[in-house]
């Protein structure tokens, strides 16, 4: 199926557990079912915790906190910001509010100046080096400040109806070429379930060997998930773009026919 089992938390759960982490959408872009998890998490006085593996899937996915998540962490260098090398990148990290004392860092709140004019300002900055020295738990910098407001900047230009729209494409240029793929004969998709725009797919060839002709040609088609997982060095993970849309879906599924 491709989804974590919540069943077998019944006999994994007890009081010696600490949190449960549940990342969705998870490993292959299958989207999890996060309703079935936080009642049982919680019984045993454990906190759930979520990892959004790809936040601009919260444009049409639900929010973790709607299905119980105590805290959600996960990487937003998608939000305008480069590559840059591997780093630096801008995780994010938020929890309900009885954690908010316990959380590193600062916490930014809008408010007003004397004018009525907006602005953004620190509301919540406890544990920061320069207060607590050796006792902070942690230590922001320029850059990644920096990586910060250009992700500000990003979202505020998109607005959420962007935001909503940027997901939507996202979806549906995926399920385009899940269909266009699964047209080459050999190729199926991996797990028969819901999935936003990453999923996996079962090729009649070495995926390996698909990934590298095509990566000498300057196509990058996926990750060869038998890097990971020994068995499956026949499955290709791919994902949608929203700066590649359907001439180069077609031309990249055209070239994988090609080699199959």
């Amino acid at each position: 199926m491709g989804t974590t089992d919540a069943s077998a938390l019944d006999n994994l759960l007890d009081d010696s557990v600490a949190c449960f982490i549940l990342q969705n959408p998870n490993f292959f872009g299958v989207v999890e079912d996060g309703f079935g998890f936080a009642e049982k998490i919680h019984s045993v006085g454990a906190l759930f915790v979520v990892v959004v593996a790809d936040p601009m899937s919260l444009g049409i996915l639900t929010p973790p906190g709607e299905y119980g998540a105590d805290v959600v962490a996960g990487e937003a260098q998608q939000f305008g910001n480069y590559l840059n090398f591997g780093g630096p990148y801008l995780g994010f990290f938020a929890a309900k509010r009885q954690f908010l004392r316990s959380m590193p860092g600062r916490i930014i709140g809008m408010t007003e100046d004397v004018d009525g004019r907006r602005g953004f300002v620190m509301v919540l900055q406890t544990r920061e080096q320069h207060i607590r020295r050796a006792r902070a738990t942690s230590n922001i910098c320029t850059n990644q400040q920096l990586c910060a407001l250009r992700a500000t900047v990003y979202l505020a230009l998109l607005g959420e109806r962007g935001f909503r729209q940027i997901a939507r494409i996202l979806h549906d240029r995926a399920h385009y070429m899940a269909e266009k793929l699964t047209q080459i004969p050999g190729v199926e998709l991996m797990y028969n379930a819901p999935f936003f725009r990453e999923f996996a797919v079962k090729l009649p060839v070495d995926a390996g060997q698909v990934v590298d002709s095509l990566s000498r040609e300057g196509i990058i088609p996926g990750i060869n998930l038998g890097r990971f997982y020994s068995p499956m060095k026949d499955v290709l993970l791919v994902a949608s773009s929203d700066l590649y849309g359907k001439e180069d879906i077609d031309e990249l599924t055209e070239r994988i026919r090609e080699l199959i």
